[in-house]
């Protein structure tokens, strides 16, 4: 049985007041880290943090607010969180507008999100880690960023261009035992997802279990694990890349997808 302890190392996981950030905070935890929980909603995140303390009682949890979209949000952060080991990127937003269709104001949120949030980061964290000569950074990546759909170019445009930043992050940490990688995700249970689904459920006369297989065959048909992924599947993933079991691992785009993406790299 492979046994992960992450005891001494503290991991920072921006949008952990739910989804997948938050199944990744309970995963470091369940590790042996401690965690700093990040939101836009102070009281959110106090409110999330409770429930971690009492959850995993021994555990460091850190609250850590602050819009990681802004500049402003991203100092606010790094001011509670000096230092961290292991960082994963997970914020982000959707808009499903066109290329042509997306306003300036539209494309200008999603890089600010999805992409500064990351390098903002990403820059004040990876020195500590070098000159400590261990750290883990890792960016919750969309399979979106990799394919071209009709709807959604601003995030699908953000999304790749984390790729190019993780790769070029992980050249930094040539020749040290700091890596950086990057998770593919696909359709996952989510507020927003689950909500869409439960309505095309709902409108059958059908439960959003009932009707997952139709929603699948609609939404994601080259899907081979047949349904949504669970964000405790996605968080399982971090944790071993997070972990020295995955200290070969670096510069990578690694899929925790369930297979929607019909390609062999």
């Amino acid at each position: 049985m492979i046994e992960i302890d992450l005891s001494g190392r503290l991991a920072l996981v921006t949008g952990s007041s739910d989804g997948i950030g938050n199944a990744a905070a309970r995963g470091f935890l369940g590790a042996g880290a401690d965690v700093a929980v990040n939101g836009r909603s102070p009281e959110k995140v106090a409110r999330i943090a409770e429930e971690l303390r009492a959850q995993f009682p021994g555990r460091a949890v850190i609250e850590a607010p602050g819009d990681v979209g802004s500049k402003a949000g991203c100092d606010a952060v790094t001011a509670q969180v000096p230092r961290c080991d292991i960082l994963v990127n997970n914020v982000a937003v959707i808009a499903r507008e066109d290329a042509l269709d997306a306003s300036d104001e539209t494309y200008r949120e999603l890089w600010d999100i999805n992409f500064m949030s990351a390098l903002r980061m990403s820059r004040f964290y990876l020195p500590g880690m070098l000159e400590r000569n261990w750290g883990r950074i890792l960016f919750s990546g969309s399979q979106r960023g990799l394919m071209a759909y009709k709807g959604g170019t601003p995030y699908m445009a953000s999304k790749i261009a984390q790729l190019s930043l993780a790769r070029s992050l992980a050249d930094v940490t040539r020749g040290t035992r700091v890596t950086v990688n990057t998770v593919m995700i696909g359709l996952s249970h989510s507020a927003s997802l689950d909500a869409v689904a439960t309505e095309m459920a709902a409108a059958k006369g059908r439960t959003q279990e009932e009707d997952e297989q139709d929603f699948i065959d609609l939404v994601a048909p080259a899907s081979l694990q047949r349904r949504l992924t669970r964000p405790e599947e996605i968080a399982n993933f971090m944790v071993y890349l997070a972990s020295p079991l995955a200290s070969a691992t670096n510069g990578a785009v690694l899929s925790a997808e369930g297979g929607t993406r019909q390609a062999i790299w």
